[in-house]
């Protein structure tokens, strides 16, 4: 059995009637205020209560701990040393006001037996601390002896803490409130990592306390790849043996995806490990839909009871992606379907052999009232792994690339969260990858059809009562989103299935394929458009390529023909790297297009500039531009995660 098993609680913090759009922490963009006090506490003592209850239910199901974020919150440097923040400073009164909140449900939590971990990202700032510290290096000793400090002030101030949780694989960007808060990505060789937790470990093993370092990385540095290469896991981690040092890896290779092996650093030697899970499915609509986990989990902490590295598991219910709405958080903090997969996750934790099905079918009795319609619950999310991996991914994929670079790349290439792509690279690579377009579609199709049954079905069998109304609700967004979703990957999968061959598109069926997602789109805005519960998936960036295929559908075939040249290239050469491919893409689209005026000298910019060594402005300024215009690449790279100019240098 896994003994230690852990639990984010953000989820009963957040606010459904304020805006909220990255999940990444907890809501302190929410809470914080920029005046005295610096906190919302109507909402913060709001947060509190829920997540009171939201912890003797986590405990109830079978977790033995919570994780919450994050250290720059909860530190206010009024331990003996160097004046780092002024009496009335912002944060640290922000820091004395969450510690007395948090205090509150850590005292709790340990009544309950219930350990209590903090998040940080390495390296954390505020202006007070950027001042004290001077620069933001990995080799600055004055920076080394403050994160000392803000550990040690960590464990004393709050003793409930059982230890702290580090990130150094992604920072900045998304995950700044501004100037107040902010990441940055500086350890980013394994000697650096290592450096830095020579100086935690020893604070900790003083202390008495755990320190967990992540090995989540997004493929910047060298670094990049940790979380799935283990030669560069060996050279972090290997003859680390302290056993106040632990390392927590995701179940596969990359993000939560299906559909992926497993992690291949799972059960390597050195430290004990602890395996993240995620039952808020982010890429799966948010807990908005059912996703079952028993098969995904269930593979997956059959493995870890039966590896003796494992020291646990870390379960994700309100935590990572960018977007979602009212309904992933219900009135509790998660919805019924994440409060479901929780249950199930923690089940089979502790007893991988069982019966899951039996599981789901007894505890949406209980939740639904024994049925025809708790039946049919129990069959949607039994079979909504199947519908997703369909419908929504594009089924397995035979002729997939593994890894571009340090990252690997995912099955579910073709969305970001809520927003489709229509990025042309994405799509000539997916063409090639699924092997046979027309059997993906397919599939597609029926799973769509099976969703828009289980719609019907459900809404035939429903009882009074809000649960129940969630579950059809649920069910029919369900089947419309699978339904956009087939529209869309029946425009672009042939086009650019057509484009790798050379084959012209005809213009009969390429017109048809364009008014049915037209008309997908239409339709799926005015069901779904005004709602904040379930909202419409955001489909700007295709509705951009709908309307140029209508208008200049000769052009945008150049364009595809461009992107299968720079997919080619990447696949089956030497890799080109963010600015290669897009100067690839810009060249080619340029010698294809030289006589289409504007757009051909836009195209030979693009080429040219890119394909050139890339600074930062040029990325930053340059690029969102020519990419609404090319259709290059996804445009949530240009909102979530860390910059494109990070990226690019």
């Amino acid at each position: 059995m896994l003994t230690r098993r852990l639990a984010d609680i953000s989820g009963p913090f957040f606010d459904p009637c304020k805006p909220f759009r990255n999940w990444s922490a907890f809501p302190y963009a929410q809470i914080d205020l920029p005046s005295p006090p610096y906190v919302d506490r109507e909402q913060l003592r709001w947060g509190l209560a829920r997540a009171n209850d939201h912890l003797r239910a986590l405990q109830t199901q079978g977790y033995t701990g919570v994780v919450i974020d994050n250290l720059a919150h909860l530190v206010a440097f009024d331990s003996p040393g160097e004046t780092v923040y002024a009496p009335a400073s912002p944060a640290r009164l922000r820091a004395l006001a969450y510690r007395a909140a948090f205090g509150e449900l850590f005292d709790m939590a340990v009544a309950l037996g219930m350990e209590v971990f903090v998040t940080t990202d390495m390296q954390w700032s505020t202006p007070e601390l950027r001042r004290a510290a001077g620069p933001m290096a990995a080799d600055n000793l004055r920076l080394a002896a403050l994160n000392r400090r803000a550990l040690a002030e960590l464990f004393t101030a709050l003793p409930q803490v059982r230890g702290l949780v580090v990130r150094v694989g992604e920072a900045g960007g998304a995950h700044d409130q501004g100037e107040a808060y902010a990441g940055h990505m500086i350890y980013t060789t394994p000697a650096a990592l290592r450096g830095l937790i020579g100086t935690l470990l020893p604070m900790c093993e003083v202390h008495g306390r755990l320190l967990v370092v992540r090995t989540w990385s997004v493929g910047i540095g060298a670094l990049g790849d940790l979380i799935c290469s283990p030669a560069r896991y060996a050279a972090t981690f290997g003859g680390l043996s302290s056993p106040a040092l632990l390392v927590s890896v995701k179940h596969g290779p990359a993000d939560f995806f299906r559909l992926l092996p497993p992690n291949p650093t799972l059960g390597l030697p050195g430290p004990s490990q602890i395996v993240e899970l995620q039952n808020r499915r982010e890429y799966e609509l948010f807990g908005l839909v059912p996703s079952a986990v028993a098969g995904l989990h269930g593979a997956a902490l059959a493995r870890a009871d039966a590896d003796p590295q494992c020291a646990g598991i870390w379960v994700w219910n309100s935590t990572g992606g960018w977007g979602g709405g009212q309904a992933s958080l219900g009135d509790t903090g998660w919805s019924l379907w994440t409060e479901l997969s929780s249950a199930l996750t923690a089940a089979l934790a502790q007893d991988p052999a069982l019966d899951a099905e039996g599981f789901v079918r007894g505890w949406l009795g209980l939740r639904l009232g024994a049925g025809a319609f708790a039946d049919a619950a129990g069959d949607l999310y039994r079979e909504s792994a199947e519908l997703l991996e369909q419908g929504w991914y594009l089924g397995q994929l035979p002729q997939a690339v593994g890894r571009v670079g340090g990252v690997h790349l995912s099955p579910l290439l073709w969305v970001w969260w809520m927003r489709p792509t229509a990025a042309l690279p994405i799509w000539a690579y997916l063409a090639e990858a699924v092997g046979d377009v027309a059997e993906t579609l397919r599939g597609g199709d029926t799973a769509a059809a099976r969703a828009a049954a289980y719609a019907e079905r459900l809404a035939a069998l429903a009882p009074a009562g809000d649960d129940a109304a969630f579950v059809v609700t649920s069910a029919r967004y369900f089947a419309d989103v699978l339904g956009v979703a087939q529209a869309i990957k029946g425009l672009l999968l042939p086009l650019l299935a057509q484009a790798r061959r050379g084959v012209s598109p005809d213009p009969v069926a390429l017109r048809t394929a364009v008014r049915s997602a037209r008309a997908a789109i239409e339709g799926h805005r005015a069901a779904w458009g005004a709602r904040a519960d379930f909202p419409a998936l955001e489909l700007d960036e295709v509705a951009q390529i709908v309307d140029a295929l209508e208008r200049h559908p000769w052009v945008v075939w150049l364009q595809a023909r461009a992107a299968c040249a720079a997919v080619s290239a990447l696949r089956h050469g030497r890799s080109l790297g963010l600015a290669g491919a897009a100067g690839v893409t810009g060249l080619a689209l340029a010698l294809l297009s030289h006589r289409r005026g504007r757009r051909g000298l836009a195209a030979l910019a693009a080429g040219l500039t890119l394909a050139a060594p890339l600074r930062r402005p040029a990325l930053s300024l340059g690029l969102p531009w020519l990419n609404r215009r090319l259709h290059l690449l996804p445009s949530i790279f240009f909102e979530a995660g860390p910059s494109v100019a990070e990226w690019g240098a």
